[in-house]
């Protein structure tokens, strides 16, 4: 993986290197924040593992599930596969 880099932000190095410093990433997801004035509650898809990213700031990262999303998420997460 190499030498940190000084260009990205201390959240993207926490980002890229989490795995190194012990730490995981778990993927939470809701359609919308109210519906009808009461919240809604986060849907949980699972851990995920970096893959890559690109750019600086800002910065997009590509992660990988450990389990496949529900087939039932996958429209109103809008993913293009």
């Amino acid at each position: 993986m190499g030498t940190p880099s000084p260009r990205w932000s201390s959240t993207g190095q926490r980002y890229i290197h989490y795995a190194e410093r012990g730490s995981k990433v778990l993927f939470l997801f809701r359609e919308e924040n109210k519906r009808c004035g009461v919240t809604l509650p986060f849907l949980c898809l699972g851990f995920a593992e970096y893959v890559s990213h690109e750019g600086e700031r800002p910065m997009a990262i590509r992660w990988r599930l450990q389990r496949a999303i529900p087939a039932a998420f996958v429209p109103e997460l809008a993913l293009a596969v």
